[in-house]
């Protein structure tokens, strides 16, 4: 076996071990994820259990291409690395969320402003996105447009309240209700809050979203990167390594967090809200 062949089978076993690491942590998942089932939780448990849903969906399907490949009758192989790069950014925002949901050390005030910009950023990209179809042509959303305004400076002045109350600059009230933020100390301090090396969760979310977006990182190396669907590279082997690899770690610290903090409505340390 020459060099090349080496190295290549050396990063597809690297690859095929980081899938049994992923699929272990998922297979935990799932179980957290059943045990939660038919309990009485809190509004922010719930919240947290659909994205953790959604994060288990990611995984699973991120597995199954990479089980799709494996099963393959030789000659009709199939591996989507852009698929598996893509799916594994979704599982790092996804992780993320379900920890910024989640957080354990919240006051009831603490939360109550993370939802209420969490609700406004909905409402503020709903009207984005409802604006553009109505000038594609279709029919303007009129219950929705009918209350926007009113909906909206609701959730505004009560951001601007519990800012307020929670001892934020008068600049910074201002910008939590801009409709723009999705974390308030930005997804680096939301990551650091997460416990996670700030470094290594940006090289992540950086990396991998040149497949969500198929920005130049994510073909203009094709050539040299010998990109095969059924006959991967060494490259291949390692890029699918690398997601399922995180994936896991990511996903099992997300296990971690969801198995103290569901289960009952009182292991949500903040109390019943909507």
């Amino acid at each position: 076996m020459n060099k090349r062949n080496k190295a290549r089978a050396a990063a597809l076993k690297s690859m095929l071990e980081a899938l049994d690491k992923l699929n272990a942590a998922t297979q935990e998942a799932v179980a957290i994820s059943d045990g939660a089932m038919g309990t009485v939780h809190t509004g922010r448990q719930n919240r947290a259990l659909f994205v953790f849903a959604k994060l288990i969906a990611h995984c699973m399907s991120v597995a199954s291409l990479i089980e799709n490949y494996r099963s393959a009758p030789k000659g009709r192989s199939l591996l989507d690395h852009f698929s598996v790069a893509t799916l594994g950014r979704a599982i790092i925002d996804a992780s993320l969320m379900t920890k910024y949901i989640s957080e354990p050390s919240l006051t009831a005030d603490q939360w109550d402003l993370r939802r209420q910009i969490l609700f406004l950023h909905d409402l503020t990209n709903r009207k984005r996105f409802l604006t553009a179809l109505e000038r594609a042509g279709q029919p303007r959303d009129e219950a929705f447009f009918e209350n926007y305004a009113t909906v909206k400076e609701d959730i505004q002045n009560k951001i601007e309240g519990l800012a307020t109350k929670l001892g934020y600059e008068p600049e910074q009230a201002k910008e939590l209700g801009s409709g723009q933020k999705v974390f308030i100390e930005g997804s680096r301090g939301a990551a650091r809050e997460a416990g996670w090396n700030v470094q290594e969760f940006e090289f992540h979310q950086s990396y991998l979203s040149n497949w969500v977006h198929s920005y130049p990182v994510s073909f203009i190396r094709a050539d040299e990167q010998g990109i095969s669907f059924n006959d991967p590279s060494e490259y291949q082997f390692w890029l699918c390594g690398i997601v399922l690899g995180t994936s896991a770690e990511y996903l099992a610290d997300v296990n971690a967090r969801m198995k103290l903090f569901t289960g009952s409505a009182e292991a949500d340390p903040v109390g019943p809200f909507e």
